[in-house]
């Protein structure tokens, strides 16, 4: 019986939906109802029954979701015994996304150090696409980037955290912020963005839509730095990670719109081969995850918190 079947039992019992399941797992529900069906077929019962609330475990599935739970958590406790960290050796090959780097990326780099001292790190920057296809092409090792990546079932993710996304603005551009600014009134002013058809430029044309026809776009560089670089020159406004701009916020180099329409999160997470020569990418990204949430448990809940995912890395279909 497949561990990931287990696991989609598990969650489609605590959210009640297919969609709401498979979502979470990254993969299309029509894998969540298979998986469903081919465990029912294999115990010849029914785990489920629709109802107005959701899908509500039968009888049958309490009983199968009680141990279904232990086997995961042992699985998984198991597979972490079994890592003797003093005996990892070799150097992974690590791609991020720009906004990570002086967020998450110390703490991990620290953690590496002392965990795994004989392991090294080297690190690319670059649009979650471009870094995607990178490690695709057996070019990198592992991913801390922007979610939901399009990746195989060879591949798999575990969740780190969120951040908020803001406004920011050069204060000479004298933009008032007494008041919440409409997406019509931020559009009003240049938009510096990203390389079209990138995941990071699609959450600004997806803000923007119904202003498309006044908004003017500036797209600049694949990294968040030289945005922000712009940004503070006056070339325009930006949407942008609280986290990864408080410092020059509270220096006075950018101050910060309230927009009537937020901007939607970020969610980030960390990817990987499910099979290699190297148990090395997994590790780290345990260690990633470690990493996000104390810089997380060190900043403002209302822009950065760690995933409240369960431990289990997912997949993607």
């Amino acid at each position: 019986m497949n561990l990931r079947f287990l696991e989609t039992v598990l969650w489609l019992a605590r959210l009640r939906s297919i969609k709401a399941t498979a979502d979470k797992l990254c993969i299309t529900q029509t894998a969540v109802s298979n998986r469903i069906s081919a465990i029912e077929q294999d115990l010849s019962v029914r785990l489920f029954e629709r109802s107005d609330e959701g899908f509500m475990p039968t009888p049958a599935g309490l009983r199968f979701l009680e141990r279904a739970q232990d086997i995961v958590q042992a699985c998984h406790l198991l597979r972490r015994e079994m890592l003797d960290p003093g005996q990892l050796r070799g150097h992974v090959r690590l791609g991020a996304v720009s906004t990570l780097v002086p967020t998450v990326l110390p703490a991990l780099v620290r953690t590496v150090r002392e965990d795994f001292p004989h392991v090294s790190l080297s690190v690319t920057t670059d649009l979650p696409d471009r870094l995607l296809r990178e490690m695709q092409a057996g070019k990198l090792d592992m991913l801390l980037v922007s979610s939901p990546p399009v990746l195989g079932p060879e591949f798999e993710i575990t969740p780190l955290c969120s951040f908020s996304m803001h406004f920011v603005a050069s204060p000479a551009l004298g933009i008032d912020t007494s008041r919440p600014l409409t997406p019509q009134e931020l559009a009003q002013h240049p938009i510096i963005g990203y390389p079209p058809g990138s995941p990071s430029q699609a959450r600004i044309d997806a803000y923007f839509a119904d202003h498309a026809q006044q908004t003017v776009v500036i797209h600049a560089s694949a990294t968040l730095p030289t945005n922000v670089q712009m940004v503070a020159a006056g070339v325009g406004i930006a949407p942008v990670p609280w986290a990864a701009v408080r410092r020059e916020i509270e220096q006075g180099t950018l101050v910060a719109l309230p927009a009537a329409k937020p901007p939607v999160p970020v969610h980030y997470v960390a990817a990987f081969a499910r099979e290699g020569q190297s148990e090395l990418p997994r590790a780290v990204s345990a260690l990633a995850r470690q990493a996000a949430a104390l810089y997380c448990e060190s900043a403002d809940p209302a822009w950065a918190w760690a995933s409240q995912d369960d431990d289990s890395t997912q997949e993607h279909p």
